[in-house]
């Protein structure tokens, strides 16, 4: 059976803030621990504490 490589969304590309400057303490892929999932990248941030998405700050600004 042929091994599924997963493509990984990075969150700091659809975020409003820029990385390493926003100060967040972001989970990577890499560091998930999912061994037996191949991640593409495998550097992506796929979760953080300070996610700021842009679409919900425009809809603040216009609603």
């Amino acid at each position: 059976m042929k091994e599924k490589k997963y493509t990984t969304l990075n969150m700091c590309d659809f975020c409003s803030l820029e990385y390493p400057a926003c100060k967040a303490t972001p989970l990577f892929s890499k560091g998930t621990g999912l061994n037996d999932v191949k991640l593409d990248p495998e550097n992506a941030v796929i979760a953080c504490d300070k996610y700021k998405s842009p679409v919900d700050i425009l809809k603040k600004q216009f609603h």
